[in-house]
């Protein structure tokens, strides 16, 4: 008997995995797809991180044995996963929970009545991360979303993004991602706009929407200001700053030198005034600053990018290319990263208007590819690579191709830092795989303004 699980059998004859220790289900070889219908993760830990990495190895997101599969966690973490709480399906005493095996039925007849299909491929890119996202939130009845701000994410798309294989480094590209994926769903008729929201403005330079705003004396440019209420007396038409006022703990008129009366009131405030500590001016209306937490640019707000933010629902056709998984068939992916064919790495180059773009090309020799023994040998090497998923990848022969955005200015640095990472990457990749070797051919550089066919041309010479 395993100390870390069990498998349990509720009063419904579903088999539920019990989960008591945080265990990586894809590698436990005696624990097959087959074997359960649901799980419940009964980890409580002083280390709040033990019982979340319990759940992450568990997921019905991450964890293939247990994809789309019900998610059930101890009660007794009940408001303790905050955000993480997405990806479980509610709270339970335990697996013979009543609330356990009704939430259980009800995901299964959901799925049964739009014809869900449990079997897809395992994930290997952000386009296949994407895609689960979609087909779990379906799966839950959950046919709606937005682009709305979430914790942890200048711009969300829906809460699950949160765990997904998105890189918080890189938001400007999953930014661009979301917005490609969208019209493309649109394009199809897989989703239609619900409503407008809200509208969002985010920095022109970098798109991030962390911005600090700053009232300014528009005389000076400083933030040190200080607002005060504006007396109107009465008796002598005076208008000044409540400062002016002020005599001895009460109110005198500066101008005909009268006190002002709180019974029978002879004064109001009709509105507030500004005054600037550093040059002493006074105005009505300050100028506002904006500062980009993110890149530290400094901006009018006029300069910020205004972006709609917009309740999408799923269409009933994109709830079927979903479920049936065939939105994989129709979805293009060239305007994703992660792993792809040639020809759509070469139409993301053809495409890109707004950026500098780095491109390195590795040979490799890999032997799990011509091992009968080893499914899916390149597969194993894209998943083992994880840095490769917040890259644009294509593979030509034994030629790897690897794409990245880069701000402009910052080109040689860019390059620099991706081929350190690519080659502890695959370093660390040929440790574990005998035989396996790589070298790095070419790094490449290309601006929008340059020929893209030409560009191509090169790096495939």
């Amino acid at each position: 008997m395993n100390e870390d699980y069990q498998i349990y059998t509720n009063s419904n004859y579903r088999r539920i995995l019990v989960v008591k220790a945080p265990v990586d289900v894809d590698q436990e070889e005696d624990l097959m797809f087959e074997d359960f219908d649901a799980i419940y993760i009964d980890v409580v830990h002083s280390i709040m991180n033990a019982s979340k990495v319990a759940i992450a190895m568990a997921s019905p997101l991450h964890s293939e044995k247990c994809r789309f599969k019900p998610c059930f966690v101890t009660r007794r973490l009940q408001d303790w996963l905050g955000d993480f709480g997405c990806v479980i399906d509610g709270y339970g005493d335990g697996p013979d929970d009543t609330f356990v095996a009704q939430k259980i039925e009800e995901i299964y007849g959901n799925m049964q009545r739009i014809s869900f299909l449990l079997g897809t491929e395992p994930v290997y890119t952000h386009f296949e991360m994407i895609i689960r996202l979609c087909r779990f939130a379906i799966s839950r009845r959950k046919y709606t979303f937005t682009n709305l701000p979430t914790p942890g994410i200048y711009s969300g798309y829906i809460e699950l993004y949160h765990h997904s294989l998105w890189n918080s480094l890189l938001e400007h590209e999953l930014v661009l991602e979301r917005n490609y994926f969208h019209e493309q769903l649109d394009r199809l008729g897989y989703i239609r706009r619900k409503r407008f929201v809200d509208r969002m403005h985010l920095c022109p330079r970098c798109n991030r929407s962390h911005l600090f705003f700053f009232e300014t004396c528009p005389k000076c440019g400083s933030s040190d200001v200080g607002q005060e209420d504006v007396i109107h007396h009465f008796r002598c038409a005076n208008v000044a700053p409540a400062s002016a006022y002020e005599w001895d703990g009460e109110l005198k008129c500066p101008k005909c030198k009268q006190m002002l009366r709180h019974i029978g009131v002879d004064f109001d405030k009709p509105s507030r005034i500004y005054t600037c500590r550093a040059c002493s001016e006074t105005f009505m209306y300050p100028d506002m600053r904006v500062m980009c937490a993110q890149c530290h640019a400094t901006l009018q707000t006029s300069d910020l990018v205004a972006v709609d933010a917009i309740e999408y629902e799923f269409t009933p056709d994109g709830i079927r290319a979903f479920a049936n998984y065939d939105v994989t068939m129709t979805l293009p992916r060239v305007g994703f990263y992660g792993h792809g064919s040639m020809e759509d790495f070469e139409e993301y180059i053809r495409t890109t208007k707004d950026t500098p773009l780095v491109v390195l090309r590795y040979r490799f020799f890999n032997p799990e590819e011509f091992n009968p023994g080893v499914v899916n040998g390149q597969g194993r090497m894209l998943k083992s690579l994880s840095r490769l998923l917040v890259y644009k990848t294509a593979i030509v022969g034994s030629d790897l191709y690897v794409l990245s955005r880069a701000v402009l200015g910052e080109v040689a640095s860019h390059i620099n830092q991706m081929e350190y990472e690519l080659n502890s990457e695959l370093s660390f990749f040929a440790s574990k795989t005998p035989g396996f070797t790589f070298n790095l051919l070419a790094s490449y550089a290309y601006h929008p303004s340059e020929d893209a066919g030409r560009f191509i041309e090169n790096i495939k010479k």
